[in-house]
C-alpha cells in the first residue's frame, strides 16, 4: 500500500465536502476528498434538492397550462409526460454533477 501525506482529508463529495477541499487548495494545502458514490454532489444534486424541485417545477409549469387551457378558446395539447418530466430531471443531474 502506497503511503499518501495529505493536510486535510474531506470525506463526502457533497456541497460543504467540496467547499471544504477548495478553501483548503486555496491555502495551498495537499487536500483528499473520499466519497462512496460514483459520481460528486451528494444528494442535493443527485437524489434530493435539485431532483425534486425540477421535477415540482414541471409539475407547477403544466397545472398551470391546465388550467389555462381550460379558460382559452383553443385547447392546448399536453404532451408533456412523466417520461419527460424525469428526462429532466436526469439532464438537471448530469449538469450539476
Amino acid at each position: 500500500m502506497a503511503d499518501y501525506d495529505y493536510d486535510l482529508i474531506v470525506i463526502g463529495a457533497g456541497p460543504a465536502g467540496q467547499k471544504a477541499a477548495l478553501q483548503g487548495a486555496k491555502i495551498r494545502k495537499k487536500v483528499a476528498i473520499i466519497e462512496r458514490e460514483r459520481v460528486v454532489g451528494g444528494s442535493c444534486a443527485t437524489t434530493g434538492t435539485l431532483p425534486s424541485k425540477t421535477l415540482r417545477e414541471g409539475i407547477f409549469y403544466l397545472s398551470g397550462l391546465r388550467k389555462r387551457s381550460l379558460h382559452s378558446q383553443g385547447s392546448q395539447t399536453l404532451d408533456r409526460t412523466i417520461e419527460r418530466l424525469l428526462d429532466r430531471r436526469d439532464l438537471v443531474i448530469e449538469h450539476e454533477i
